[in-house]
């Protein structure tokens, strides 16, 4: 797919967002697909740092224009002196330094040629002492680096992590992350599950759908429902697929009539599947629910999501990646949850605070009710819960824990505001072979 070029302004807002994630960080590598747009980014970044912080951004790429690009050459006719010679030849990283602004806080660290990207160069033994030198004052050095620089893996040793811009899903994984940059198109920005509203070809089965459910609760409930949804890359769900999104479906906890079969379809396997959600196994703890979370970021993208997870500094209650189905066409969107409570003024009060710490903007993050999970672990030592977390991780799961009332833990995956929001999870799980078990989510937070 081609993007329509993206204004360069548009990029240093959203690196701008990040700032927060590096107040505690002494150096971060900043990998984009583009290296030109990654500089673009770094400034950004460094520009909103405190105002009596310092900042150098340096180039390992080689004269990158948003830098600086190539200076011109002294009267011996010699380039000066960059990163290159400091790390060669010994320079000291003060007489390479450029200063960006009037108020000298941020600096540019110049490549000093081409060969500044060499394994030489960035595996050089220099780096760990520089990091330290810039965290004993509490300034910020951030190093343009491209992916696939030789010695990277070195580098990546001495600094505190990575900021991805507008990197592949799958490469940016592999990476430490500190925060995520992603491509600034409307469709990536944080928003709210549009109403849901059927072509109007097809919303007379979407009546007679709703009127048979109707019919099945006030026989009995529904014990058993299988949710339409689509995998992993996700096909667009037959119009009259109900449930599809996961918001507007009827409850679990009753037992009766399986209402009607409903598959899950992945449209880069041409593969159609089908998944059983049976009854929420604790429907007396319904009233005691935590139900309440805080949504810190919507995204279109795991990366994205990401990026909501990432503060430096911060240690989040009970946090969450969480894939479900929103919006009218029923795209998988990744949510970035955190915490578990059971009054919706306590999770605001929460959201208050990131927002005054400045980690989260006015116009991003919200309060969810979410009272709905998949029940991992049952009955768990508390003490086993940070290797357990870790185990489920492994395994492409999100998990987190809750402390029960008899001082044993359970391990959750998701937080849901409806039952068939669960079911990418669940199919998630169903394919490392563990078996969905939806329920009521309950405890306290660590």
């Amino acid at each position: 797919m081609i993007h329509a070029p993206v204004p360069p302004e548009s990029w240093a807002a959203e690196g701008a967002r990040t700032a927060g994630a590096l107040e505690e960080v002494a150096a971060a590598l900043v990998i984009g697909a583009d290296p030109a747009i990654a500089a673009l980014v770094a400034i950004a970044i460094a520009r909103a740092q405190r105002g009596d912080r310092r900042v150098a951004v340096a180039d390992l790429v080689g004269d990158l224009g948003a830098l600086g690009g190539s200076p011109p050459v002294g009267a011996d006719g010699a380039p000066p002196p960059g990163l290159l010679d400091c790390i060669r030849d010994g320079l000291p990283v003060s007489e390479i330094a450029r200063p960006l602004c009037e108020d000298g806080r941020i600096f540019i660290l110049p490549s000093g040629g081409p060969g500044v990207g060499e394994r030489l160069v960035l595996e050089s033994a220099r780096w760990p002492r520089l990091v330290a030198g810039f965290r004993e004052v509490d300034a910020l050095l951030l190093l343009v680096v491209a992916a696939n620089a030789p010695g990277l893996p070195t580098l990546l040793g001495a600094v505190d992590g990575v900021i991805a811009v507008d990197l592949p899903p799958v490469l940016a994984r592999t990476f430490p992350l500190l925060a995520t940059v992603d491509r600034p198109e409307p469709e990536l920005l944080p928003v709210r599950p549009l109403p849901d509203r059927p072509p109007r070809r097809a919303r007379g089965r979407r009546w007679a759908w709703v009127l048979a459910a109707l019919a099945l609760i006030a026989a009995g409930g529904l014990g058993l429902l299988e949710w339409r949804a689509r995998a992993r890359a996700g096909a667009q769900p037959p119009a009259d697929a109900t449930g599809a999104t996961g918001r507007g479906g009827p409850a679990l906890g009753g037992t009766g009539t399986p209402a009607q079969g409903v598959r899950a379809v992945d449209s880069l396997a041409g593969i159609t599947d089908t998944i059983t959600l049976g009854s929420v196994v604790n429907p007396d703890d319904s009233t005691n629910a935590t139900g309440f979370t805080v949504e810190l970021v919507a995204a279109n993208t795991l990366a994205g999501a990401n990026s909501g997870l990432a503060m430096r500094g911060v240690d989040l209650p009970a946090p969450t990646l969480t894939p479900v189905l929103l919006g009218a066409d029923g795209r998988p969107w990744y949510r970035a949850l955190t915490g578990a409570w059971h009054a919706r003024s306590e999770a605001e009060s929460f959201l208050a605070t990131l927002r005054e710490r400045g980690l989260v903007r006015d116009d991003v993050g919200r309060v969810l009710r979410a009272p709905y999970a998949l029940r991992l672990v049952e009955g768990m030592p508390s003490a086993q819960v940070t290797a357990a977390i870790a185990q489920w991780e492994a395994r492409g799961i999100s998990a987190y824990a809750l402390l029960q009332d008899d001082g044993r833990a359970s391990l959750f995956a998701g937080a849901f505001e409806t039952p068939g929001q669960s079911v990418l999870v669940a199919l998630s799980l169903r394919d490392i072979g563990v078996a969905p078990v939806l329920a009521f989510r309950t405890g306290r937070m660590f």
